[in-house]
């Protein structure tokens, strides 16, 4: 039955819908203007809402503008969580609140195909109408989705069942969506990555600091935004119309979403961490990973999920979207923690056991791989908030006690601050009790023992010295002296170290054991040479080093102590250092025998009682002309040592 009448249509300019963003800056007359814009797009609404039946589908169906308020609101208008992107006016958001009413009632009256019993027509007719006309497509009901989605979900559900249901177009139009959402997802990842990679260069030369940060800061929040948006729309599409995610899981719009988070939320947080802007976006950035989480979800909820009735087909299919997902660590990590995919993958493996095993111990494996370093660097995340927050108590509890401590020091100045702090954890903390007690001098004597100078002591520092300083009698402060005099260890170290000292040898070894050339180091000391046993064999007696000779009259001892059957040995002992009282004798004795030396050089030989004195007087003329032979010429010397030698005298 046909409702439309050219006739009927209405013939008049239509309102569109303008961003207050887009139209009002600092200007108050701006703000005026754009609610009186806005006031006359509530007027055409209200207007269309009044028509009769006939004339209503008319004007829409013949006059293209008027849809094209309630669509340029539904591209332009600030969704439920993104209401922070409208100016913070009063004016302002009581006439967008008007706007968003009547909207909704314009787009509930597009889809209802009967009003009463008199304005009625088919539903398939009605969608027809829409669809062949152009007057409500799939990138609207998206927008619908993310505006509407949450406060109209129940009627929404029921329009959207019936769209699908009468008008097949729409799947086939669904489907091009979908693949456009994907293509714009991918141009999408490309531009954050070159936007946060690498940044336009060549724009922020000639810019200032402040510009360049500026630049970054609405980079930044634009891209979130847009996250925000897309991943509530297309979450709300799938929660609202289930029977779509066979069709997303067609065009395997669940891989894409978990390759795009994948890759953009590490950029995303390492940017917005380096601009020191996390605090301020993390709420958004958490809500768009949980909603594009869960797009994933609900794309794969027509794979059954009651696992009574799971047939090997299903769970196949299911085992293979998982393993599709398991190249992307940091969305499968996100998704287990939400819908903990390990024990769903168990449940399915007692619940379908035809599949083979290793199947699943793949996929549990590594699950736990890919968990692991996530859930370890948690943990030290943990750990750190855990310190901080200790660290931050720590510093307020040191704070109070300072300020107290400040307090009693106002009015007693010679006190020492760990005395102060004996008496402030002795009284609860409480300065004024302290400064009371102190001054009637009535301290308890577990008080009175502390110096009155004692300084602030740390806990570690406590801890660390084993004993209070601040006590007087301390009796291990007074034995201080006689536990540094105490040298009782020694006794327990000496038989470790005694078997350094002492080394057990044979005769044969102890033979064997020096043999090197003469030595005239040891010439001072007295020594018997033994005789060789045949002369023949060795053509100058040894040497023995005195060491050795002491070892010699050990090993004749024991040889003496001793039967020739049993193998000898001898006590080698070394002591660690030397007698000094030894040594000071050994060097008096050489410098005693060095200058002995040196006057027997300096004077002449003393005469013996029978020597002559003509000998005496030879002895004398030799002596002095050896001296004085340099002061007399004698040039035929060489002459004369020449004639001695053809001579053969020498």
């Amino acid at each position: 039955m046909a409702v439309e009448n050219k006739k009927l249509a209405i013939k008049r300019q239509f309102m569109r819908y303008i961003h207050p963003l887009k139209s009002i800056t600092n200007a108050l007359d701006q703000k005026e203007c754009w609610i009186e814009q806005m006031k006359y797009l509530v007027q055409d609404f209200k207007m269309l809402l009044n028509l009769s039946f006939k004339e209503f589908w008319s004007t829409v169906v013949f006059n293209k503008q008027a849809t094209m308020g309630l669509c340029t609101f539904l591209q332009e208008a600030a969704s439920p969580h993104l209401m922070d992107q409208l100016p913070q006016d009063d004016d302002v958001l009581t006439i967008y609140i008007e706007i968003d009413h009547f909207a909704y009632k314009l787009f509930k009256r597009l889809t209802t195909s009967s009003e009463n019993e008199d304005n009625y027509m088919s539903p398939h007719y009605m969608w027809s109408l829409l669809c062949n006309n152009n007057i409500l497509s799939i990138p609207m009901l998206y927008d619908v989705c993310s505006i509407y989605g949450q406060s109209y979900k129940k009627e929404l559900e029921i329009i959207f069942k019936e769209l699908f249901t009468c008008q097949k177009l729409y799947d086939e139009n669904l489907k091009h969506s979908i693949q456009f959402t994907i293509k714009c997802l991918s141009q999408f990842q490309d531009k954050i990555e070159i936007d946060i990679e690498y940044g336009n260069h060549i724009s922020q030369s000639n810019k200032t600091s402040t510009d360049i940060e500026e630049r970054n800061l609405c980079m930044i929040e634009d891209i979130i935004n847009f996250l925000l948006d897309t991943s509530y729309s297309i979450s709300n599409f799938l929660e609202i119309y289930p029977m779509a995610s066979s069709l997303f899981y067609q065009e395997e719009l669940h891989l894409k979403i978990a390759s795009f988070y994948h890759s953009i939320k590490p950029l995303i947080y390492k940017k917005v961490i380096a601009m020191n802007k996390l605090e301020k976006f993390q709420e958004k950035l958490h809500a768009s990973r949980l909603l594009l989480v869960k797009s994933v979800r609900q794309c794969l909820i027509h794979i059954p999920t009651q696992i009574t009735n799971k047939s090997k087909n299903t769970v196949e299919e299911y085992l293979d979207a998982v393993s599709e997902l398991l190249s992307y660590n940091e969305f499968v990590n996100d998704y287990t923690t939400v819908y903990n995919l390990t024990k769903e993958i168990k449940k399915y493996q007692k619940s379908n056991k035809e599949i083979d095993s290793t199947r699943y111990d793949y996929l549990l494996k590594s699950l736990e791989l890919i968990n692991k370093p996530y859930t370890e660097l948690e943990q030290k995340e943990l750990q750190e908030e855990q310190l901080e927050l200790q660290n931050i108590s720590t510093n307020i509890e040191n704070a109070k006690l300072q300020s107290l401590i400040n307090n009693v020091k106002d009015l007693l100045p010679h006190l020492g601050d760990g005395f102060i702090q004996k008496c402030l954890e002795y009284y609860d903390m409480d300065s004024e009790k302290v400064i009371n007690m102190i001054l009637e001098d009535c301290l308890p004597s577990e008080l009175t023992q502390y110096d009155l100078n004692l300084p602030l002591m740390s806990e570690y520092e406590d801890t660390a010295s084993g004993y209070d300083p601040s006590i007087k009698e301390n009796k291990k402060l007074k034995k201080l002296k006689a536990v540094l005099d105490d040298k009782s260890f020694r006794n327990e170290m000496r038989p470790f170290y005694e078997k350094y000292n002492t080394t057990e040898i044979t005769c044969a070894e102890l033979e064997s054991y020096y043999n090197d050339e003469y030595d005239d180091t040891y010439d001072e000391v007295e020594y018997v040479i033994p005789e060789p046993a045949d002369e023949n064999e060795k053509r100058r007696p040894d040497v023995v080093p005195r060491v050795l000779m002491e070892k010699k009259a050990v090993t004749e001892f024991v040889e003496e102590e001793f039967s020739d059957d049993e193998p000898q040995q001898v006590l080698n002992f070394q002591p660690f250092c030397e007698n000094p009282e030894e040594v000071r004798e050994r060097q008096a004795r050489r410098y005693a025998a060095k200058q002995s030396n040196r006057s027997n050089r300096s004077k002449p030989q003393a005469t013996s009682s029978s020597a002559t004195s003509s000998g005496s007087n030879v002895e004398l003329e030799r002596q002095r002309k050896n001296e004085n032979k340099a002061f007399s010429g004698n040039h035929n010397r060489r002459n004369a040592a020449r004639n001695k030698q053809q001579r053969g005298m020498f």
